[in-house]
Parts: structure tokens; sequence; C-alpha cells
């Protein structure tokens, strides 16, 4: 019974089409377009995806005409492709015939041209073809079409038509007539504008490829162009700091690449690999500019900040178009204002070793940058995996046309330009306090002036009249005793600085020496426990030796400060044996080596400059330090120290098998807080590290024992070589 009333059920059942209201045209277009440039920015993109070179966008009373001289259309491909609202077939073409990405894929945006018109006129003639055709629609007699299927556009061919808008042999000319909007010539401009910002200028994004895509725009005089580009080029020569970053291949293994660059050449490199696999390939350039205080070219500063406001920020290119919605002032998608608003200085994004305290106190606004991130949707979509376009898991532009959909591969895209923007600001933010350290620890240096004010007296004594020989010879002679009393200045300066550098030695050597003391009460707690114990049999021969080697370990601990501790070693200035002194250093120092084997070779009578045992302390134990870290993870741990005598110069080198470092910037790794070997927080538990300022000590008690320091090139089966030099005959 129940079967029998299912076949009838069955037999009533019948397919239903659905109906698409004509409203239908409207809400796909004009109510999708926020913008005039946004729509007009359509009928462009459909003439770079024709292969043309040229556009003219022409404004007349009432009326706007786009016209190309691209491959242009026959009139079966018209009715096929234009007619058909939301075709897809630009999805199915990677690539057009002059190798450009194609920007469109909906097959929606010809209908945004609604907003800026009730009428279009198209003509258009393919290479191909030996005459053109003509089409006419009415957008109001569409939607009162009431059924979408129903509406549609008048076709004619017009064989009389010699060129696109008496312009071009072959292309098409897009005509809207019945404007909504008066344009006036500032609205002009302002579009103007929008419309050559649409290709990311080259200063941003140069293109290596010949390709040629040129906008005109007539109903604008000739200056007006060259006005839009001479403001950007004066606006941009002020950048402080370039950021450019790469990711290739992000699909499979391909990391994130990221170079800073300053003004003054100084560069800094990253690689972070993506948090996750929806995004394959993206490029991007951003300047980072101080608007304050006086600008190059003579731009003013209000003016700068006005063009930043209007037209920095971070913009986004998908096919080497913008997406209007990103850039400007006022919109935060890489959250810069917020952070900035929010005051924090750690980034969320930059692993620990990449940090430094307060470093985002340096990050950039919105309204100080002015960047162009490029991507290709076409791309992505191309790349995306079967499960990945069925989710629309991978980066794709929304329908309105004017910014990305906000999904994963959108979230990778954030990551992958703000951790590029939070490495500048940590950077940046070294920088300052790298120069600020620096400035304090400088001496100035007076002999300069000194020898400019004797020689002065100098001549004033050879004019000076008859009677005044004397005061001149006074004011020589007190002179002469300020020269004595700032050279005792300058002396007790050195010795003073010497001194700390010992203490801030000593002080570093007890902070890695922390761990070391940490196992040491461990084991003194496991022998008061064998001696209170009452439950266990006290095995004494063994007590004995744990104390016995508790006691090895302290004394050696106790070394590492001896030269502080003993006041001849600490204030006698003397001419040591260079491998004398480094000998008893390295025995010294052998709570913090490691087990690493040290060797020598120096001539046996190399005599180092005087000093006091407490300055070459510092300045060896902080070499061998530092060469102790940079072998944390190598196969092969040695420190091979060496003299050479070359005429008048005498140097100690001190190579290692470390990690090595770049001559080209070595220089740098002397300044303050400066570490090129990142230690990981494990190996920082084990006392492994510092504070960045070791080498910083190594240069300061040089430069007071006018000795020079600096990285060589190493020998032969080692990766890094210090340098001490100084002149034997002085």
């Amino acid at each position: 019974m129940l079967e029998k009333k299912r076949v009838e059920k069955d037999n009533n059942r019948k397919f239903h089409t659905f109906t698409v209201d004509a409203a239908l045209l409207r809400e796909l277009g004009e109510r999708l377009v926020g913008k005039p440039y946004v729509a007009l920015a359509e009928l462009v993109k459909n003439s770079y995806d024709a292969d043309a070179t040229e556009v003219t966008v022409t404004f007349e009373r009432d009326s706007i005409t786009v016209s190309d001289n691209g491959t242009g259309m026959s009139r079966p491909e018209f009715i096929a492709y234009w007619l058909r609202v939301g075709t897809t077939h630009k999805q199915n073409q990677k690539l057009t015939k002059r190798s450009r990405q194609v920007t469109g894929s909906k097959g929606v945006g010809r209908l945004s041209v609604q907003f800026l018109g009730d009428e279009l006129e198209i003509v258009s003639k393919g290479i191909a073809e030996t005459s053109a055709f003509q089409a006419s629609v009415n957008w109001g007699e569409a939607r009162e079409a009431n059924d979408l299927v129903k509406a549609g556009a008048y076709v004619s061919t017009t064989p009389n038509t010699k060129k696109i808008d008496h312009l071009y042999e072959h292309g098409t000319s897009v005509k809207i007539i019945g404007l909504k909007h008066q344009w006036l010539v500032e609205d002009l401009t302002d579009l103007a504008g929008e419309l050559w910002f649409l290709k990311p200028p080259t200063e941003l994004m140069a293109d290596d490829s010949d390709d040629i895509f040129d906008i005109q725009v007539k109903g604008l005089t000739a200056q007006a162009k060259t006005a839009f580009n001479s403001q950007m080029d004066r606006a941009l020569e002020n950048w402080i700091a370039i950021i450019e970053g790469k990711l290739n291949a992000g699909k499979s293994q391909g990391k994130n690449e990221v170079t800073v660059t300053f003004k003054n050449g100084d560069e800094y490199k990253a690689s972070f690999p993506p948090t996750t696999r929806l995004l394959d390939k993206v490029n991007f350039k951003i300047y980072v500019f101080k608007l304050s205080g006086k600008q190059a070219g003579g731009i003013n500063v209000n003016e700068a900040r006005d063009y930043f406001r209007k037209f920095g920020g971070i913009h986004i290119y998908d096919n080497n178009f913008r997406l209007p919605f990103y850039g400007g002032n006022e919109q935060d998608w890489l959250e810069l204002e917020i952070d900035h608003s929010h005051r924090l200085n750690k980034s969320k994004l930059l692993p620990s070793n990449l940090q430094v305290r307060s470093g985002l106190n340096d990050l950039p606004t919105n309204g100080r940058i002015f960047g162009a991130v490029k991507i290709s949707t076409s791309h992505e979509r191309t790349t995306a995996s079967p499960l990945e376009l069925n989710k629309g898991a991978y980066l794709n532009v929304q329908v309105t046309r004017d910014r990305l959909i906000d999904n994963d591969a959108f979230e990778e895209l954030q990551y992958s330009v703000r951790w590029a923007i939070d490495f500048y600001a940590m950077r940046s933010f070294e920088r300052r306090s790298i120069i600020k350290a620096s400035a304090r620890l400088d001496v100035p240096k007076t002999e300069e002036t000194v020898s400019e004010i004797r020689n002065q007296l100098f001549q004033l004594s050879m004019k000076v009249p008859d009677g005044l020989e004397a005061e001149v010879e006074a004011v020589s002679l007190k002179f002469k005793e300020l020269e004595d009393l700032e050279e005792q200045r300058n002396s007790a300066i050195n010795e003073e600085r010497i001194l700390l550098a010992a203490l801030a030695t000593s002080g570093m050597a007890a902070l890695a020496m922390e761990h070391e003391l940490h196992k040491e009460l461990t084991v003194l707690s496991d022998m008061r426990k064998q001696l209170t114990d009452k439950n266990k049999i006290l095995d004494m021969p063994k007590l004995i030796s744990s104390l016995d080697n508790w006691a090895e370990r302290t004394a050696k601990a106790r070394k590492l400060f001896s030269p502080l501790m003993n006041e001849y070693d600490r204030e006698k200035r003397n001419k040591y044996n260079v491998s004398k002194v480094l000998n008893r250093i390295v025995i010294n120092s052998e709570a913090l080596l490691r087990q690493v084997n040290v060797e020598y070779s120096f001539p046996k009578m190399m005599i180092l400059p005087t000093a006091t045992l407490a300055a070459w302390n510092a300045v060896f134990q902080n070499v061998l330090i530092n060469a102790v870290n940079a072998m944390i993870d190598s196969n092969k741990r040695l420190i091979f120290a060496y003299g050479e005598t070359r005429g008048n110069y005498s140097s100690v080198i001190i190579a290692d098998t470390g990690v090595g470092v770049r001559l080209s910037d070595s220089a740098d790794l002397f300044k303050p807080f400066i570490r090129r070997l990142e230690i990981p927080e494990e190996r920082k538990a084990l006392g492994l590290g510092g504070m960045g300022i070791g080498l910083t000590i190594v240069k300061m008690v040089a430069d007071s024992l006018d000795c020079s320091v600096s990285f060589v090139t190493p020998p032969a089966g080692f990766k890094t070589a210090f340098k001490l030099e100084w002149n034997h005959n002085e």
C-alpha cells in the first residue's frame, strides 16, 4: 500500500527552473560599486585583459568613453560572453597572448558601469574581423524587463566604422551616456589620479617586462598628470627605510624573505615560514618616512602629510591593478594604527631572538608609509587544490571588485606583510638604541681643537705689537698647563674605562656562571642529605670524592675573578708576554670554556702593549667567550690563537670553528647590543649567550690602549678570526 502511494506521488513531480528578476542587474552592478573610479576601473581592466597597450578615457558633458587598442570582439563573442552574466571563461584563461595575468574572473564587472550612467554604447572590432559591430544597452529598459533572460542589447554591424573611437584600427569603445553625476574639473582631476594609480608606481613595483599599458585621460590638461607624478616623486624622496619582501612557492616549501634597507645602506635580512600553505606568491615593497622637520626637495611637511593621508598606507595590487579598498590613512588592514594606539612594544609575530625590548615603539603608522603588495588571485586560483577550490580556501577577490575575501589565505597575506613591518620596527629601534649607547661611550677628542688653538696662538705671536709679547707668552704658558691637564684627564678616563670594562667582564662572567652555581648548590644539597639521612649507611670515600670535585670546580670558578681580586693585577701596568698572558686567562676562564680546546702559536718574545692584567683579561676573556658561544652547535669546537709581526705592527689573531661573521659589516659587532649570533632559549637557560656588550668592552679597552680590533679573513679550517693589532715601536 505504501509503495503504491509513493509511485502516485512521484508521478505528480515536475521539474521547474529558477527565474531571475532583471533587478539583479542593478544589484550585481550599480549597488556593488561605491565609487565612480571603481566602475571605470572595471572597464580599464577589461582593456588590459584584451591585451591593449593604450586606453583613452574621454570626459564630455554628458558622456564618458573608454576606448582601447586591444584584441576587440567579434559579434558572436560579444553575444556569447559579454551578454552572459557571470560567465567564467576568464577563469580558464591563465595568461593572455601578451603573457598578462587575466584580471577578471566573475563575469559581473561590466555591470558596474550602471553606477555612472543609464545607457551604454559599445563599438568593437576584432583583429581578425573585417568590420566592426555596435551594441547598445539601456539599463533602465533591461531592469524593466522583469525577467533577466529577457533583458539584453541591440546589436548591429557597422561596416562604415574605420577606426575605434577614431583612434584605433581594432579594439573596443564603451560609451556611457546619461551620466548620473556632475563632473567638475576638481572631480576629474581626482578621478584621473585614481586611474593613474590603478597600476603600481614604478618606484614601488618596477616591472621587468616590456609590457606597455598606458592610460590617457582626455578632458584634463597635460600638466595634470605631470603634477601628479611630480608630487609623488617629491614625496618619495624623503624615505628613511625600505622594506622588501617576497614569497615564492608558498604552497609547497617556500619561505618568506624580508630585506630592510636604511637610508645609509645598512641592510638586515630574515626569512620565516608561512603559518599555512594557502598563499603561493606575493611581492611587496614599502617605503617608510619621517614626516617631521625639513623635507627634501622643498616639499612642505603638511603637504607631504596630506599626500600620504590620501595615497599613503599599503596598497594591494591584484594582477597589476589596485584594489581600491586598501591603502590610505583610514584603511588599517594590517592593524598598524590599532597596535600603535595601544602602545604595544612587543611583536606578536616575531620569534624571541628577533625581538628587542620596546622595539615596537618604532612601528610606523599608515600616514608614514607608502607601499604596494603585489598578488595574483588568478595565479592563486590555478595553484589551489580541488578541495580548496570547493571551499573557496584560496586568495580571491570579492564580487564588489574592491577587496579580497576575508579568509585564511588573506590572513596569511596579512601575516607575511605585517611580520616584515614588525621586523623593520625592531631593527629601527635597535639602531637608535645603539647610536645612543655609542654616544655615551665615546670620549670627545680634543687633540684637533687644541692643535688649531695652538696654531692660532703662534700666528698671533708673529703679529703682536711691541709690548704685548709677554702677555701672549703668558697665555701660551697657561694653554700649555691646560694641555697637560687635558692629558691627565684623558689618562684618568682611560684608566677608569679599563677598570669599568674589567668589572663589567667579571659581572658578565658571574651571570654566565649562574647555571653552574645552581648545579653546585644541588650537589651540596645532595651531600647534606647523605650526611643527615639516618636510614642510609654513609659512603665516606664517595662523599670525600664528591667534596674534592666540588672544591676543584669552585676553585676554577673563583679564578674567573682573580684579575680583579688581586691589587697588583688590577692596577699595575706591565709589558706582558702574549703567550703567558693568554695561557693564564684560558686557565682562569676554564669554567666558561666548556671543554673547548684552545691551541697557541706565538713568537716567543711577542710582548703586548703596556697595560694591567685586568685590562687584557677583559679583552681576551670576552673574545674567548664570544668564540665559545659561536661554536654551540659546531661538530668541531676549536680555538686557535696565533701572533703575526709585519713591519712596525704586531697582532694577535684568535680563530674559531663557529658560525662565522659577515666581514662586510662586522665592524657593527663592536657596537653596543649588537649580537648577530642568536642563542636559542634553551641554550640561554644553560648560561650561554650574553647581553651583546662583550665586544663593545673589547673595543673600548683596545681604544684606550691605542690598539685596533677587527674581524679578518680566517685561516683554512676556521670560520671566524678576531684580530688585535698595535704599533710595537710606539
